[in-house]
């Protein structure tokens, strides 16, 4: 199946990807036939999986799965998405990631219910991670698989891997995990606090590349046979610097004093008068 054309939903300045710039399934295999809407990857990751079937919470151990939360890319295929703004490099950035994909994978459950080796299932060792600027000219971030390393979290108040009512506290799409990251022998719990409030993602860092800024993406599959399937992609939000947080201070203290000085002042005219 292939697509070629504008497919939009969101408005100026969302921080997901928000249009479909082109699409090629490629060989699939037979149970994800039907996982060929690119749509799917306009918009945020999915919190909530499963309706009609086994509902349930996405976690690092319950990925989203159905085949209107997920556009699968086959041997052959790709997927090119488009942002309505430019994602830019920003050292302000959480350890300076400035792009994150959303794929379906997740942690294999080792040692017990719920405990994870760290290790992931899904064919996210054969995916190819570009980006452009201007959508002619691309450039392969390398060492980075587009699907992977850290599942998608919906909500910080989970602590079934399977829950069914989804949680109250929704993470931040836009916020990545700490690239050190390590969840061998951990249980949701566990990973839900070293996942610090984020809701997991594939992080790009943009400087590597020599690149200011960028506006497109494009993930290909490499492999021989099998698929992967992507969710979302989103433009990561950068965090105030100690040097802007202390002009605000600064500030701030400026004009209390200033607020002090002239009641002080007010106060002696009262008195005087």
């Amino acid at each position: 199946m292939c697509f070629a054309g504008a497919v939009a939903r969101g408005g100026v300045g969302s921080p997901w990807a928000s249009q479909v710039v082109s699409y090629t399934s490629g060989v699939l295999p037979p149970e994800h036939a039907t996982y060929i809407n690119p749509a799917t990857a306009l918009g945020e990751p999915e919190r909530f999986t499963g309706e009609g079937q086994y509902p349930g919470a996405v976690t690092p151990f319950n990925p989203a799965y159905l085949d209107n939360e997920l556009v699968s890319i086959g041997v052959g295929g790709s997927l090119t998405m488009r942002f309505d703004h430019p994602v830019q490099n920003d050292p302000s950035n959480p350890y300076g990631i400035d792009l994150l994909v959303f794929g379906n994978t997740g942690y294999i459950s080792d040692e017990g219910y719920g405990v994870t080796s760290g290790d992931l299932f899904s064919n996210s060792t054969q995916g190819r991670l570009e980006v452009s600027a201007d959508g002619v000219s691309w450039f392969t971030v390398f060492g980075v698989q587009p699907d992977g390393p850290f599942p998608t979290l919906g909500y910080r108040d989970v602590s079934d891997p399977f829950s069914s009512p989804p949680g109250t506290m929704p993470t931040d799409f836009t916020r990545p995990v700490n690239p050190a990251f390590n969840p061998a022998g951990m249980s949701l719990s566990q990973i839900v606090a070293a996942y610090d409030g984020s809701g997991g993602g594939t992080g790009v860092d943009l400087a590597p590349l020599g690149l200011s800024q960028i506006s497109f993406v494009r993930v290909s599959y490499l492999g021989t046979n099998g698929d992967l399937q992507i969710d979302a992609f989103s433009d990561v939000t950068p965090v105030p610097g100690a040097g802007v947080l202390g002009s605000f201070s600064l500030v701030g203290f400026a004009a209390a004093r200033w607020r002090r000085r002239d009641a002080a002042r007010a106060g002696s005219t009262v008195t005087r008068g």
